[in-house]
C-alpha cells in the first residue's frame, strides 16, 4: 500500500483541462508519485483509447463505489470520498481537473511525516476580503453561502469555535479520517455517504470537522495548495494588478482556474499557465 498517491477524479467533459493537469504533473512531480485517475465508467474506453501510453492507474468508478446519482456535484464528491475503499494508499492528495501545477513538488510538501499529512484548514480571509468589495459584480455574497453550510456540519457534529475551511482543492486526505467517518458516523446514524452528501454537499467540511472532533490524526494545518480563481472577475482583477505566473510560484503549487466560469474557455485563460 502507498503511503501517498495524487487522485483525480475526472470525466470526458473535462478531458481538454485534464490533459493539462496530467502534463504538468509529468514535469513537476519529482518524486514520482503515483498517480491514479478514475473516470464515469461509460467514460472508460474512451480514457483508455486517448491514453494507450500512460504515466497513471486508469479505473472505473464503480470500482470505488456504484452509484447512480444524477447530481454530478454530489456524485464526484462521493467518488472522491471514499477511494480508501480499494485499500491502494493510506493518504492522497485529491486534485479537480481544472486545475494545473506551476512548479516542482514532492512528498514532503503534503506529509508532515511519513505517517501524517498536512491538513489544510484556514478561514477563508482571501476570498471574502475580495468577495465583499465586488459583490455587485459577481451578484451574491459567497460568505452566506460559506458560513450556513459550515454551521450546520459543525451543529450536526456538536463543534463550536472558529468556522473554519477545509478545501479548495486540491486538498490532502488520509483514508482512516475516511475509514473513521464512514464506520463512526455513517453507519451509526443510518445514513450513507451519498444521503450525508445531499444533506450538504461539502466533502470538505465533513472530512475537516470530523478530524476535528475525533482527532484521527494530528493536525497539522496548511494554506490552500493552490492559487484559486472562483470567479472570472477574480481572474481579471488578478490580471490588472500586474500579478505574474513567477509571484504566484512563491506561494503557490499550481493554480485552480474553475470550470463553473471557464469552461470552453481554455485557450484564453490557460494562456498565462502554459
Amino acid at each position: 500500500m502507498e503511503k501517498l498517491i495524487l487522485f483525480i477524479k475526472t470525466y470526458r467533459n473535462d478531458f481538454i483541462v485534464f490533459k493539462k493537469l496530467v502534463a504538468s504533473i509529468i514535469k513537476h512531480n519529482k518524486d514520482n508519485l503515483p498517480l491514479v485517475v478514475s473516470v464515469n465508467d461509460e467514460d472508460f474506453d474512451f480514457f483508455d483509447h486517448e491514453f494507450k501510453e500512460r504515466n497513471f492507474q486508469l479505473i472505473k468508478d464503480s470500482e470505488i463505489e456504484r452509484c447512480d446519482i444524477e447530481n454530478k456535484w454530489i456524485y464526484q464528491q462521493i467518488i472522491k470520498s471514499q477511494l480508501h475503499k480499494l485499500n491502494i494508499c493510506e493518504n492522497y492528495v485529491c486534485i479537480d481537473s481544472d486545475s494545473y501545477f506551476i512548479k516542482d513538488f514532492y512528498s514532503h510538501d503534503f506529509m508532515y511525516s511519513d505517517e501524517i499529512p498536512y491538513t489544510i484548514i484556514h478561514e477563508q480571509k482571501e476570498l471574502f476580503g475580495w468577495s465583499s468589495n465586488n459583490i455587485e459584480k459577481i451578484g451574491f455574497n459567497p460568505k452566506n453561502d460559506f458560513l450556513n453550510d459550515r454551521k450546520y456540519i459543525m451543529d450536526k457534529l456538536d463543534r463550536q469555535g472558529k468556522i473554519y475551511d477545509f478545501g479548495p482543492s486540491p486538498v490532502i486526505w488520509s483514508t482512516k479520517v475516511w475509514k473513521s467517518f464512514d464506520e463512526n458516523y455513517l453507519k451509526k446514524n443510518n445514513l450513507t455517504f451519498e444521503s450525508c452528501f445531499k444533506e450538504r454537499p461539502s466533502e470538505f467540511t465533513w472530512y475537516g470537522e470530523w478530524l476535528l472532533k475525533n482527532s484521527i490524526i494530528p493536525i497539522y494545518p496548511a494554506e490552500p495548495l493552490f492559487k484559486v480563481f472562483h470567479y472570472e472577475k477574480q481572474y481579471n482583477d488578478f490580471l490588472k494588478q500586474k500579478f505574474t505566473l513567477e509571484s504566484l510560484e512563491e506561494n503557490y503549487f499550481g493554480v485552480v482556474l474553475q470550470s463553473n466560469w471557464n469552461k470552453n474557455k481554455e485557450k484564453k485563460y490557460f494562456k498565462l499557465f502554459r
